[in-house]
């Protein structure tokens, strides 16, 4: 998924497109795990004090700002 948001950084990705692109094949993959990853990477991101950050929408997109 990291690598996902940094090929396309600053581009807003729906939840879909995340389930599509990172769990192509898992048909078990839902928004709520999307939802988790995301919220493990923002930890990381958080834990290294990097100035990239991963903002989020009610709508349930993401998108990789700097």
């Amino acid at each position: 998924m990291q690598d996902y948001f940094l090929l396309n950084q600053n581009k807003e990705l729906s939840t879909e497109e995340l389930l599509n692109h990172v769990w192509k094949n898992d048909l078990d993959a839902n928004s709520e795990v999307v939802w988790i990853y995301v919220s493990y990477l923002r930890q990381k991101l958080q834990s290294i004090q990097s100035s990239v950050r991963i903002e989020g929408d009610k709508g349930g997109s993401y998108k990789l700002v700097k």
